[in-house]
């Protein structure tokens, strides 16, 4: 099976982020931050990692990540993690439940007693 998922880069989904940081002065191009490739590299991993090991990840200043990380929250391209509705602590429930049963159908399985 081929993996259909095509990843668009949120330069190409929203040009508008990077209008004023693409160029100040003639002579300071080479000295400009493009936050093109952090805002890809944060799009990817939200789900998986903290904010604090997408900076560690990319050798970058924590507060340069979690500035991004508003702005994406802001733009409405990422969610926020914490919900005050509950919902955070069931789904974390769930995920160490999940994990559990795969122990137990490991165990299972070395058995044999499926």
């Amino acid at each position: 099976m081929t993996n259909t998922f095509v990843f668009k880069s949120v330069r190409s989904t929203n040009p508008e982020l990077y209008v004023e940081h693409t160029f100040h002065m003639k002579k300071c191009v080479s000295f400009t931050y493009n936050y093109a490739a952090l805002d890809d590299y944060i799009l990817q991993h939200w789900d998986t990692k903290t904010q604090r090991e997408i900076a560690n990840d990319l050798n970058e200043y924590f507060h340069r990540v979690q500035y991004r990380c508003e702005v994406l929250k802001r733009v409405g391209l990422i969610n926020a993690k914490w919900v005050k509705d509950g919902s955070t602590t069931l789904k974390n429930q769930r995920r160490e439940l999940r994990i559990k049963l795969k122990k137990v159908e490991a165990k299972l399985d070395a058995i044999g007693a499926a």
